[in-house]
């Protein structure tokens, strides 16, 4: 998951300027769980790299957002918001909860009928593969 130790102040402030079209995508609400009328802050997936990508941005809760940043510590029914993350129709948040689901290491048998449930095409491929670098 991305951190923010030794990147620069810029390189954050960068993340943070796609809050506009984060705000317009997700409606609102948090991408990974659903909820509104919290407060919402972007988050990248996967490794950070020199320049931010929109495409590896999520829009969450700080409830979610504590639990991703936990993944491996977070109980079963902590990691539920991933049920309503793979059906968005955003692609960015598909593949952020397949992401997710790849790096915990006791999955659960849900995550995985989860996995087999959805449908990968060649540009949520792409963006899966993105975020695995």
């Amino acid at each position: 998951m991305a951190k923010w130790t030794g990147r620069s102040k810029g390189r954050k402030n960068n993340v943070t300027e796609f809050g506009k079209e984060m705000v317009r995508r997700s409606k609102s609400a948090c991408e990974l769980c659903g909820e509104s009328g919290r407060s919402l802050s972007v988050y990248e997936v996967g490794k950070t790299e020199d320049e931010a990508d929109l495409e590896r941005c999520i829009h969450v809760c700080d409830e979610c957002k504590n639990t991703i940043k936990k993944l491996n510590e977070a109980g079963e029914n902590d990691l539920r918001f991933l049920n309503h993350a793979i059906w968005s129709e955003e692609n960015t948040v598909k593949a952020a909860a397949i992401h997710m689901i790849s790096e915990i290491e006791e999955r659960h048998s849900w995550m995985d009928d989860l996995i087999d449930a959805v449908y990968i095409d060649d540009e949520l491929e792409q963006i899966c593969e993105r975020m695995k670098h």
